[in-house]
């Protein structure tokens, strides 16, 4: 199940697999490293998600970056939430027909699949060994 993608606002880090799977349907995901960036910036980028459609912010814990955007085949790596490159990012690749291999596919999931209040937790540990990249074997 994907996770739900129209300006949800996690708290909590959500399992990577249903973050990914959002992508596919052309949300913009918006990641952030809880120790590295400040709370102005967290609050700053979730008045950015809150409520848009196919948008979706939660922490991501152990990144190199403060903040990661990432949009299917698409990634943009920067330091701070007044970063402009983060509305250009969205602008262009937010429910992107011709990007995304889903597009307009819903963002709204089942509460009873998906509880965005209690989502999945995150797992930090790498993929299994039947894990394939999206690029094929």
């Amino acid at each position: 199940m994907w996770a739900n993608c129209n300006g949800t606002v996690y708290t909590r880090a959500v399992r990577t697999e249903h973050m990914v799977h959002a992508l596919e349907h052309g949300a913009v995901w918006i990641a952030y490293e809880p120790t590295l960036l400040p709370a102005a910036d967290v609050s700053a980028l979730a008045e950015l998600v809150d409520g848009q459609p196919y948008l979706m912010l939660s922490p991501y814990p152990g990144m190199d970056t403060p903040i990661a955007l990432q949009a299917w085949d698409h990634q943009l790596r920067v330091t701070e939430a007044g970063d402009e490159r983060i509305d250009q990012f969205v602008q262009a690749l937010r429910d992107n027909e011709y990007t995304a291999p889903e597009p307009g596919a819903p963002c709204e999931t089942d509460p009873s699949l998906f509880d965005t209040t209690n989502p999945p937790p995150f797992d930090p540990s790498p993929p299994g060994p039947d894990a394939v990249p999206v690029d094929g074997p």
